[in-house]
């Protein structure tokens, strides 16, 4: 039966000597420099300490060392973020690259799903790598005498289905930022593929919290340590609708395991979790092509509404990206490798659906009267079934990132400090139309390059703004604060799937205000009184009052 009381339990501690790590702030500057950075990019990085754990019990005995040093530890797996919640500032680096297996297989016969049991530092390309090739070994059932691994090997094909984008990332990190990405559409978040974690708390005791277990009494959970007993008083304030990543997780009979997921690492360190597994089922990919963009949120409406084709994602690029990829086609046509795209087309929607030959027929059918209601056809859509052709899909729908990345990685050359702006703002549907028509409107009147492409079927569409020098910076930053008021004021969230981390604390404030920042500094200082994890992830260091 549910409560709302959990016992955390004792850890024994490793010798501190058996633990791999690096001191000084010189030597990691100079010879370990990819731990003080990830892909936001933002720079100033520095930790006078380098740590390299292998197990509960060495990081039990890292974060003692911590408190007698009076060190911050910042948590570090594949660096892949982009809101600078890995780089550290000072303290120590806790790097959990060696804890990166499979631990075992599971079935829940409770829900009758498959899940594997995976430590933080694995990468979702590794996870299903193992799953969909059954690769376990006969010692990895969980429990062992259930023999799920024989059993698993019999079934159809599995995979954790999630894909955010960047699959070289790891699963303890899109725990801790409940990431999503285009499927979240179909799928949600990560916090809904998640039965169970592990997670070290400063005091050096472990919570192990399995989904359901564990829930709020009027807005309270009590965790009970070895050194005392915690009261969490979860914040009151009221989450948005729409796709949401931006501060922390809160409802009055909430799981506990919901607090820990999207909290950016500030409670504890997650050791391991328990991920559920689905069947794998082929797609057919498409991108459908409009003369113009108010069409193609049409389309976006109608394709919304299938249920027996419910799409896995639903993306949009703009004439700016088509753009793009059309310069690049003419400069390199192997890199899109794709058909010419028409000067005519100013926007594309790219959506996957269940493919099978029975339906097939009836798929191409509706989907084609969609299109005609919207000013389209199937002849401007391209469609592809076969794996080699899916995977030349998705490097189309990858490709307009990694050009804006190549574009402004060259006006570095002349202002090393500048950078893209890219938006994380989502509303809920009815809002989607005159959002995107604010963007528009506002990066036209300012005169900045922009491109706008994402996931459509979530009403979260990215925006880069590309600047050409400092000034435009500038400029842009002021219009993204206008840009994420404007969102909120629509019920959105100011970041729907990176989270806030270390430099979107201003835009936070903007969704929740100083009294909910409060409530979730009050809930860290409960939790972690002595700020031993992430200082500065979500919110500053300053005390609640």
């Amino acid at each position: 039966m549910s409560q709302n009381n959990i016992t955390a339990k004792r850890i024994e501690k490793a010798p501190i000597e058996e633990i791999r790590f690096i001191k000084g702030e010189e030597t990691i500057v100079e010879s370990y420099p990819s731990y003080l950075i990830d892909e936001s990019k933002i720079s100033g990085g520095h930790a006078e300490w380098l740590f390299f754990p292998k197990n509960e019990e060495e990081i039990a005995s890292i974060i003692q060392k911590a408190k007698e040093e009076e060190i911050l530890i910042t948590v570090s797996a594949a660096r892949t973020g982009i809101v600078g919640s890995a780089v550290p500032f000072g303290g120590a680096v806790l790097s959990l690259e060696r804890m990166d297996q499979i631990i075992g297989l599971g079935f829940d016969e409770d829900t009758n799903k498959w899940f594997v049991r995976v430590q933080p530092n694995i990468t979702l390309n590794e996870i299903n790598d193992i799953v969909q090739l059954k690769k376990f070994e006969n010692n990895q059932s969980i429990p062992p005498e259930k023999n799920w691994v024989e059993k698993f090997r019999e079934e159809k094909a599995y995979y954790y289905p999630l894909d955010p984008t960047e699959m070289t990332c790891s699963i303890g990190g899109t725990i801790a930022a409940n990431a999503s990405g285009a499927r979240s559409f179909k799928l949600g978040p990560t916090r809904d593929w998640i039965r169970r974690i592990r997670v070290i708390l400063g005091t050096g005791d472990v919570l192990d919290i399995k989904r359901g277990d564990f829930k709020a009494v009027n807005g309270v959970f009590t965790i009970k340590t070895s050194e005392e007993e915690i009261k969490i008083n979860l914040p009151d304030y009221e989450m948005p609708l729409a796709k949401n990543a931006a501060g922390l997780y809160s409802k009055e009979d909430m799981d506990l395991i919901d607090l820990f997921i999207g909290s950016e690492g500030i409670f504890g360190v997650i050791t391991d979790a328990d991920i559920w597994l689905t069947e794998y089922k082929s797609q057919i990919s498409n991108v459908a092509f409009f003369e113009d963009e108010e069409d193609s949120i049409d389309f976006v409406n109608k394709l919304r509404k299938l249920e027996e084709f419910k799409p896995e994602f639903i993306e949009f690029f703009d004439d700016n990206a088509l753009t793009l990829l059309r310069n690049k086609q003419n400069e390199d046509p192997k890199f899109v490798n794709m058909p010419t795209i028409s000067d005519k087309f100013k926007a594309a929607i790219s959506f996957d659906l269940p493919y099978s030959d029975e339906y097939l027929e009836k798929y191409f059918s509706l989907i084609g009267k969609m299109l005609e209601e919207s000013n389209s056809s199937l002849e401007k859509t391209w469609s592809a079934y076969e794996e080699r052709e899916l995977a030349r899909f998705k490097h189309f729908r990858h490709a307009v990132p990694e050009i804006v990345n190549n574009i402004i990685a060259e006006r570095k050359k002349v202002y090393p400090s500048i950078h893209k702006l890219g938006t994380d703002m989502s509303v809920e549907d009815e809002y989607l139309k005159e959002m995107m028509n604010f963007y528009h409107q506002i990066l036209i009147e300012e005169g900045l390059d922009y491109v706008q492409w994402g996931h459509i079927g979530d009403n979260h569409i990215h925006v880069n703004i590309l600047p050409n020098n400092m000034e435009e910076l500038e400029k842009g930053k002021n219009i993204y604060k206008k840009f994420a008021e404007k969102a909120v004021s629509f019920g959105g969230s100011v970041s729907a799937e990176h989270g806030i981390g270390k430099i979107k604390h201003d835009y936070l404030k903007i969704m929740y205000g100083e009294e909910g920042i409060n409530q979730m500094r009050i809930v860290k200082m409960s939790i972690d009184p002595d700020c031993v994890f992430n200082c500065g992830n979500i919110f500053g260091r300053g005390v609640p009052t």
